[in-house]
């Protein structure tokens, strides 16, 4: 009876430990003012795809997730982004969801991509009041025009002369 005893303890010890080992774990938030400065691009958008990538290499950025852009306070300057995150909430990966509108705390990872998860400020706009309370109003994206367009031809023919 005894050694079932220490078997039944050390089952569940093991359970538990297994469990915590697997789960995502996040440091505290900050308020939405600090989070802004640490962040490489905070933005408010609507989700207009979600791909899950099975073959990924990153299993921190396995899901690509494409938003049209409403209001930028930081670090976005185009109609369109893509940001990464896990599929998996035991990775920290955040469930975002197509046609639904959301407050985008980002942080840059490999290759100049934007990532972020269930560890960041990112919820939904409707939940976000507070945020954008402290954020304040963020500015639109201006509609490209010749300028624009010109901007970023240059941008990619110095990108391709580089390669």
């Amino acid at each position: 009876m005894r050694r079932f005893n220490f078997f039944l303890i050390a089952c569940v010890f093991t359970l538990v430990a297994v469990r915590s080992s697997i789960a995502c774990t996040c440091a505290p938030p900050q308020n939405a003012t600090q989070e802004l400065k640490l962040a490489t691009a905070v933005f408010s958008g609507k989700v207009l795809e979600v791909k899950r990538h099975k073959q990924s290499a990153d299993l921190f950025a396995n899901v690509e997730v494409v938003f049209e852009v409403e209001k930028v306070w930081k670090g976005v300057d185009e109609k369109t982004v893509t940001i990464f995150t896990s599929s998996q909430s035991s990775a920290c990966g955040y469930r975002f969801k197509e046609g639904r509108t959301y407050l985008v705390y980002a942080h840059g990872i490999a290759e100049g991509r934007l990532a972020t998860s269930i560890c960041s400020r990112t919820t939904s706009l409707k939940d976000a009041r507070e945020d954008l309370k402290e954020l304040g109003t963020g500015k639109g994206i201006a509609e490209e025009g010749p300028e624009k367009l010109r901007t970023w031809r240059l941008v990619r023919i110095k990108e391709i002369i580089a390669k």
